[in-house]
């Protein structure tokens, strides 16, 4: 069957500054080597899907993004969902990107982020904007709500993902830290000056590693950390990683662990404890 179009999004992982930056304060943000990809083929009929039971978010998201006739629609992924890698604006970049191509148009970065902001509205609501940008542009972005994102200056690094095996609320997580200011806006200014300081020099994985194991800390002084995150920021320590931390918006999902120096020792010994791990490359351009 002949390969009408095809589109891709990439993941992303928060290095720096979650919940901080629903203030206002910036956080870095990057594209990782994981991501997703849409292939569209042609069929007689209506536009099927690759995935046989789509809820009804993703139904409406691929009833917006193309044709409800005369296609099959194959989505392939390594994200895994529900664990703040962005899998759901990898997504909806990916169906932009395809059906730009079907279209037969080329497009910027803007006009993605822009259409793919729409489909992400419909998985979540009122995004902040962040996920889809990195999808779209990969590379490393320093992002303030409200403002356009800007490209930093990052050499790829080796990285481990652990995953806690639960899905974080992030709705319940941001309102538990809402009903906490002001009383922890001092941790959250300091969020923001870690993601300030860290934008200007992204290539010493020391003092980046440094900076994420401190807003871990952080993190957990706001209640959205957990034993099950704890852990595995402690077995990636235990294991060579120079920085981890929780990268979502917590109670669940994963722990991104900076490796600079080699995977092989964490990523066994988390297998070995019969935790999820990967390797990933970060950032993805």
């Amino acid at each position: 069957m002949s390969i009408l179009a095809t589109g891709r999004g990439s993941g992303k992982l928060i290095l720096l500054g979650e919940h901080a930056v629903v203030y206002g304060h910036p956080a870095i943000a990057v594209g990782v080597s994981l991501g997703t990809q849409v292939q569209l083929t042609p069929r007689s009929g209506p536009t099927t899907c690759s995935i046989k039971e789509p809820d009804a978010a993703l139904s409406e998201v691929l009833a917006q993004a193309l044709p409800l006739e005369g296609l099959h629609i194959d989505i392939q992924s390594d994200l895994p969902i529900g664990r703040g890698m962005g899998s759901s604006a990898a997504l909806s970049v990916a169906l932009v990107r395809a059906r730009a191509q079907l279209k037969g148009q080329k497009m910027q970065f803007e006009e993605v982020h822009t259409q793919a902001f729409e489909l992400e509205r419909i998985f979540h609501g009122n995004p902040s904007g962040m996920d889809h940008a990195v999808a779209a542009k990969g590379g490393a972005l320093l992002y303030r709500k409200n403002e356009a994102p800007k490209a930093l200056d990052m050499r790829p690094v080796e990285a481990v993902v652990l995953d806690t095996g639960l899905a974080g609320n992030t709705a319940a997580m941001v309102a538990s830290v809402a009903a906490l200011r002001p009383g922890i806006d001092p941790l959250l200014d300091r969020m923001g000056a870690l993601s300030e300081q860290a934008a200007h020099n992204l290539n010493d994985t020391e003092l980046l590693g440094e900076a994420m194991s401190e807003c871990h800390g952080l993190l957990r002084q706001l209640g959205v950390s957990n034993d099950s995150l704890d852990s595995l920021v402690t077995l990636a320590k235990q294991h060579g990683a120079v920085g981890a931390k929780l990268s979502g918006a917590g109670g669940g999902g994963i722990v991104v662990a900076l490796t600079p120096n080699g995977s092989t020792a964490l990523l066994q010994s988390a297998r070995e404890r019969g935790i999820e791990a990967f390797p990933c490359s970060l950032p993805k351009n």
